[in-house]
């Protein structure tokens, strides 16, 4: 339970530093659902990979997730401004967040990923 609060508290401050970028650099207008929207899906984040259990090293783990989870962002962005290269780019920085989020879990909390749960026979 410890690892998931940890994953989820750091996917907020996930959350903190892409609105904050995407506000202050213009890429996205200023509003309180844009802003719910993006703590949602990077607290989202944080949840996924403190449940995960993939078998994959830590920092795969937080790069698959990130993007896994992250696409939905994208897809957000893809549709709010067309196809342009912000939802591309987008797509592999969710990656960078993943990584982010997974690194202070696992490695500076100290926190071990899940179990994943065995086949039965």
């Amino acid at each position: 339970m410890k690892r998931i609060v940890i994953a989820v508290l750091f996917g907020l401050v996930a959350g903190v530093l892409c609105a904050s970028g995407a506000f202050y650099g213009g890429i996205l207008k200023f509003s309180a659902i844009t802003l719910v929207f993006v703590l949602l899906n990077r607290a989202v984040m944080g949840l996924a990979i403190g449940v995960s259990g993939l078998k994959l090293p830590w920092a795969w783990n937080g790069i698959v997730l990130g993007m896994a989870v992250g696409s939905i962002f994208s897809y957000y962005l893809f549709m709010t401004l067309g196809a342009v290269t912000l939802p591309v780019v987008n797509f592999f920085v969710n990656g960078l967040f993943g990584l982010m989020i997974e690194f202070f879990t696992t490695v500076v909390f100290k926190q071990p990923k899940l179990a994943s749960p065995e086949k039965s026979m």
